[in-house]
Protein backbone atom coordinates (compact mmCIF):
# COMPACT_ATOMS: atom_id res chain seq x y z
CA UNK A 1 0.00 0.00 0.00
CA UNK A 2 1.58 3.33 -1.06
CA UNK A 3 2.33 5.92 1.62
CA UNK A 4 -0.10 8.82 1.69
CA UNK A 5 1.19 12.20 0.56
CA UNK A 6 1.37 14.57 3.52
CA UNK A 7 2.19 18.25 3.97
CA UNK A 8 3.06 17.74 7.65
CA UNK A 9 6.70 17.70 8.75
CA UNK A 10 6.11 15.10 11.48
CA UNK A 11 4.51 12.70 9.00
CA UNK A 12 7.55 12.70 6.71
CA UNK A 13 10.72 10.61 7.01
CA UNK A 14 14.09 12.33 7.26
CA UNK A 15 15.04 11.58 3.62
CA UNK A 16 11.71 13.08 2.52
CA UNK A 17 12.41 16.20 4.59
CA UNK A 18 15.88 16.56 3.05
CA UNK A 19 14.42 16.23 -0.44
CA UNK A 20 11.59 18.65 0.32
CA UNK A 21 13.97 21.34 1.61
CA UNK A 22 15.88 21.12 -1.67
CA UNK A 23 12.70 21.54 -3.69
CA UNK A 24 11.21 24.33 -1.56
CA UNK A 25 12.84 25.71 1.57
CA UNK A 26 9.76 27.62 2.76
CA UNK A 27 7.98 26.09 5.74
CA UNK A 28 4.86 27.14 7.64
CA UNK A 29 4.80 26.95 11.43
CA UNK A 30 1.25 27.20 12.86
CA UNK A 31 1.07 28.50 16.43
CA UNK A 32 -1.97 28.85 18.67
CA UNK A 33 -3.17 28.32 22.21
CA UNK A 34 -5.33 26.23 24.48
CA UNK A 35 -7.86 28.56 26.04
CA UNK A 36 -11.57 28.95 26.52
CA UNK A 37 -13.56 30.06 23.47
CA UNK A 38 -16.99 30.29 25.01
CA UNK A 39 -19.28 27.30 25.58
CA UNK A 40 -19.77 26.77 21.84
CA UNK A 41 -16.20 26.40 20.48
CA UNK A 42 -13.34 24.08 21.51
CA UNK A 43 -10.45 25.27 23.67
CA UNK A 44 -8.09 24.53 20.77
CA UNK A 45 -9.75 26.99 18.39
CA UNK A 46 -6.74 29.27 17.94
CA UNK A 47 -4.49 26.31 17.19
CA UNK A 48 -7.02 24.60 14.94
CA UNK A 49 -7.54 27.82 12.96
CA UNK A 50 -3.82 28.21 12.31
CA UNK A 51 -3.38 24.55 11.41
CA UNK A 52 -6.38 24.45 9.07
CA UNK A 53 -5.24 27.53 7.19
CA UNK A 54 -1.63 26.34 7.03
CA UNK A 55 -2.65 22.99 5.58
CA UNK A 56 -4.65 24.65 2.79
CA UNK A 57 -1.82 27.05 2.00
CA UNK A 58 0.68 24.18 1.85
CA UNK A 59 -1.53 22.18 -0.50
CA UNK A 60 -1.84 25.20 -2.78
CA UNK A 61 1.83 26.25 -2.80
CA UNK A 62 3.80 23.01 -2.43
CA UNK A 63 5.26 24.01 0.93
CA UNK A 64 5.13 21.85 4.05
CA UNK A 65 3.85 22.53 7.55
CA UNK A 66 5.99 22.19 10.66
CA UNK A 67 4.66 20.37 13.70
CA UNK A 68 2.37 22.97 15.33
CA UNK A 69 2.53 24.73 18.69
CA UNK A 70 -0.70 23.88 20.51
CA UNK A 71 0.04 25.96 23.59
CA UNK A 72 0.79 29.68 23.86
CA UNK A 73 0.92 32.64 26.22
CA UNK A 74 -2.11 34.71 27.15
CA UNK A 75 -2.59 38.42 27.45
CA UNK A 76 -3.01 39.58 31.04
CA UNK A 77 -6.81 39.87 30.91
CA UNK A 78 -7.28 36.31 29.63
CA UNK A 79 -5.79 34.59 32.67
CA UNK A 80 -8.03 32.69 35.08
CA UNK A 81 -10.85 31.43 32.86
CA UNK A 82 -11.56 27.66 33.18
CA UNK A 83 -10.26 25.59 30.27
CA UNK A 84 -7.27 27.80 29.51
CA UNK A 85 -3.67 26.60 29.88
CA UNK A 86 -1.30 29.55 29.36
CA UNK A 87 2.46 29.11 29.00
CA UNK A 88 4.86 31.83 30.12
CA UNK A 89 5.79 34.13 27.27
CA UNK A 90 9.52 33.85 27.92
CA UNK A 91 9.26 30.05 27.77
CA UNK A 92 7.32 30.20 24.49
CA UNK A 93 9.85 32.61 23.02
CA UNK A 94 12.81 30.36 23.82
CA UNK A 95 10.93 27.27 22.64
CA UNK A 96 10.08 29.01 19.36
CA UNK A 97 13.70 30.02 18.87
CA UNK A 98 14.87 26.43 19.35
CA UNK A 99 12.27 25.02 16.96
CA UNK A 100 12.81 27.64 14.25
CA UNK A 101 16.60 27.24 14.55
CA UNK A 102 16.08 23.50 14.08
CA UNK A 103 13.99 24.05 10.97
CA UNK A 104 16.67 26.32 9.53
CA UNK A 105 19.39 23.75 10.26
CA UNK A 106 17.30 21.20 8.37
CA UNK A 107 17.41 23.36 5.25
CA UNK A 108 14.35 25.58 5.62
CA UNK A 109 15.81 29.07 5.28
CA UNK A 110 12.40 30.75 5.06
CA UNK A 111 9.99 30.26 7.96
CA UNK A 112 6.49 31.70 8.08
CA UNK A 113 4.97 31.58 11.55
CA UNK A 114 1.20 31.41 11.06
CA UNK A 115 -0.26 32.87 14.23
CA UNK A 116 -3.81 32.13 15.36
CA UNK A 117 -3.68 33.75 18.80
CA UNK A 118 -3.11 37.26 20.16
CA UNK A 119 0.53 36.56 20.99
CA UNK A 120 2.37 38.41 18.26
CA UNK A 121 4.66 40.27 20.64
CA UNK A 122 6.33 37.02 21.73
CA UNK A 123 7.19 35.87 18.22
CA UNK A 124 8.23 39.31 17.00
CA UNK A 125 10.87 39.37 19.73
CA UNK A 126 12.05 35.93 18.68
CA UNK A 127 12.16 37.00 15.02
CA UNK A 128 14.64 39.82 15.60
CA UNK A 129 16.99 37.63 17.62
CA UNK A 130 16.76 34.74 15.15
CA UNK A 131 17.49 37.00 12.18
CA UNK A 132 20.84 37.83 13.78
CA UNK A 133 21.60 34.27 14.84
CA UNK A 134 20.48 32.30 11.76
CA UNK A 135 20.31 34.81 8.86
CA UNK A 136 17.05 33.08 7.94
CA UNK A 137 14.01 34.83 6.48
CA UNK A 138 11.21 34.84 9.06
CA UNK A 139 7.71 36.31 8.87
CA UNK A 140 5.00 36.42 11.54
CA UNK A 141 1.67 36.09 9.74
CA UNK A 142 -1.27 36.67 12.06
CA UNK A 143 -4.17 35.51 9.93
CA UNK A 144 -6.65 38.27 10.73
CA UNK A 145 -4.06 40.98 10.11
CA UNK A 146 -3.69 39.73 6.54
CA UNK A 147 -7.38 40.17 5.74
CA UNK A 148 -8.66 43.09 7.82
CA UNK A 149 -10.64 44.52 4.91
CA UNK A 150 -12.26 41.16 4.10
CA UNK A 151 -13.24 40.64 7.75
CA UNK A 152 -14.77 44.09 8.03
CA UNK A 153 -16.68 43.62 4.79
CA UNK A 154 -17.83 40.08 5.59
CA UNK A 155 -18.87 40.28 9.24
CA UNK A 156 -21.35 42.47 11.05
CA UNK A 157 -19.26 42.75 14.19
CA UNK A 158 -15.54 43.38 14.80
CA UNK A 159 -12.93 40.66 15.28
CA UNK A 160 -12.97 39.75 18.98
CA UNK A 161 -12.34 36.63 21.02
CA UNK A 162 -14.85 33.78 20.34
CA UNK A 163 -17.21 36.14 18.52
CA UNK A 164 -18.65 36.19 15.02
CA UNK A 165 -15.32 36.06 13.19
CA UNK A 166 -13.63 33.21 15.06
CA UNK A 167 -16.84 31.19 15.28
CA UNK A 168 -17.39 31.54 11.52
CA UNK A 169 -13.86 30.26 10.92
CA UNK A 170 -14.58 27.31 13.19
CA UNK A 171 -17.74 26.47 11.24
CA UNK A 172 -15.67 26.33 8.05
CA UNK A 173 -12.63 24.46 9.39
CA UNK A 174 -14.00 22.10 12.10
CA UNK A 175 -17.82 22.34 12.24
CA UNK A 176 -18.14 19.04 14.11
CA UNK A 177 -16.52 20.68 17.17
CA UNK A 178 -18.87 23.69 17.26
CA UNK A 179 -22.23 23.79 19.08
CA UNK A 180 -24.14 26.80 17.76
CA UNK A 181 -26.98 26.05 20.18
CA UNK A 182 -24.65 27.41 22.86
CA UNK A 183 -23.51 30.45 20.88
CA UNK A 184 -24.38 33.75 22.53
CA UNK A 185 -23.27 37.36 22.80
CA UNK A 186 -21.64 39.35 25.57
CA UNK A 187 -20.04 42.71 26.16
CA UNK A 188 -18.10 44.34 28.96
CA UNK A 189 -16.86 47.82 29.89
CA UNK A 190 -13.28 48.88 29.26
CA UNK A 191 -10.86 50.59 31.61
CA UNK A 192 -10.66 53.68 29.38
CA UNK A 193 -12.82 55.12 26.61
CA UNK A 194 -12.65 52.86 23.54
CA UNK A 195 -11.50 55.78 21.39
CA UNK A 196 -8.07 55.28 22.97
CA UNK A 197 -7.37 51.74 21.78
CA UNK A 198 -7.80 49.52 18.75
CA UNK A 199 -8.86 45.90 18.34
CA UNK A 200 -7.37 43.11 16.22
CA UNK A 201 -8.75 44.40 12.91
CA UNK A 202 -8.90 48.12 13.58
CA UNK A 203 -6.41 50.66 14.81
CA UNK A 204 -7.42 53.68 16.90
CA UNK A 205 -7.48 57.18 15.52
CA UNK A 206 -4.36 59.32 15.72
CA UNK A 207 -3.17 59.48 19.31
CA UNK A 208 -4.47 56.07 20.34
CA UNK A 209 -2.85 52.79 21.38
CA UNK A 210 -2.78 49.37 19.69
CA UNK A 211 -4.62 46.86 21.85
CA UNK A 212 -1.45 45.05 22.91
CA UNK A 213 0.05 48.27 24.26
CA UNK A 214 -2.48 49.22 26.91
CA UNK A 215 -4.34 47.54 29.80
CA UNK A 216 -7.66 48.55 28.29
CA UNK A 217 -9.59 45.46 29.43
CA UNK A 218 -10.74 44.27 32.83
CA UNK A 219 -9.98 40.63 33.67
CA UNK A 220 -12.34 38.56 31.53
CA UNK A 221 -13.07 36.04 34.27
CA UNK A 222 -14.57 38.92 36.28
CA UNK A 223 -16.56 40.57 33.49
CA UNK A 224 -17.80 37.75 31.25
CA UNK A 225 -20.02 34.81 32.18
CA UNK A 226 -19.47 32.79 29.00
CA UNK A 227 -16.17 34.08 27.63
CA UNK A 228 -17.66 35.36 24.37
CA UNK A 229 -16.32 38.84 23.65
CA UNK A 230 -18.85 39.67 20.99
CA UNK A 231 -21.78 38.12 19.11
CA UNK A 232 -21.18 34.50 18.12
CA UNK A 233 -24.80 34.08 17.03
CA UNK A 234 -24.06 35.96 13.81
CA UNK A 235 -21.45 33.40 12.72
CA UNK A 236 -22.00 31.30 9.58
CA UNK A 237 -19.99 28.77 7.62
CA UNK A 238 -20.34 30.96 4.52
CA UNK A 239 -18.63 33.88 6.27
CA UNK A 240 -15.95 31.52 7.51
CA UNK A 241 -15.25 30.17 4.03
CA UNK A 242 -14.92 33.66 2.59
CA UNK A 243 -12.38 34.62 5.26
CA UNK A 244 -10.42 31.36 5.06
CA UNK A 245 -10.24 31.59 1.27
CA UNK A 246 -9.04 35.19 1.53
CA UNK A 247 -6.21 34.45 3.95
CA UNK A 248 -5.15 31.32 2.05
CA UNK A 249 -5.01 33.31 -1.20
CA UNK A 250 -3.15 36.21 0.39
CA UNK A 251 -0.54 34.02 2.06
CA UNK A 252 -0.16 31.88 -1.05
CA UNK A 253 0.49 34.99 -3.13
CA UNK A 254 3.22 36.05 -0.70
CA UNK A 255 4.81 32.59 -0.80
CA UNK A 256 4.82 32.44 -4.59
CA UNK A 257 6.57 35.82 -4.74
CA UNK A 258 9.11 34.61 -2.19
CA UNK A 259 9.74 31.44 -4.19
CA UNK A 260 10.24 33.38 -7.41
CA UNK A 261 12.68 35.87 -5.90
CA UNK A 262 14.69 33.55 -3.64
CA UNK A 263 15.20 29.96 -4.87
CA UNK A 264 15.81 27.07 -2.45
CA UNK A 265 18.95 27.53 -0.41
CA UNK A 266 18.99 31.30 -0.80
CA UNK A 267 18.10 33.59 2.10
CA UNK A 268 17.57 37.34 1.56
CA UNK A 269 19.70 38.08 4.64
CA UNK A 270 22.78 36.21 3.43
CA UNK A 271 25.43 37.80 1.24
CA UNK A 272 25.59 36.31 -2.24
Amino acid sequence: MPKKKSVWYHELSWPEIVQKSKECDIILLPVGSIEMHGPHCPTGSDSLNAQGIAERVAEKTGTIVATPFWYGPEMYMQHGFPGSIPVRSDVVKQFAKDVISGLVKNGFKKVIVLNGHGQQWVYIGALHELALETKAFIAIATWWELIRKTINETCETPMVHAGEVETSLALELYPDLVDMNKADKESAPSTVNKKWFGGPTGYPEEGGFPGHNITCSYFQVDTYKLGILGDATKATKEKGKKMVDAVVNKLSEFIEELKAKYPPGVSPLEKH
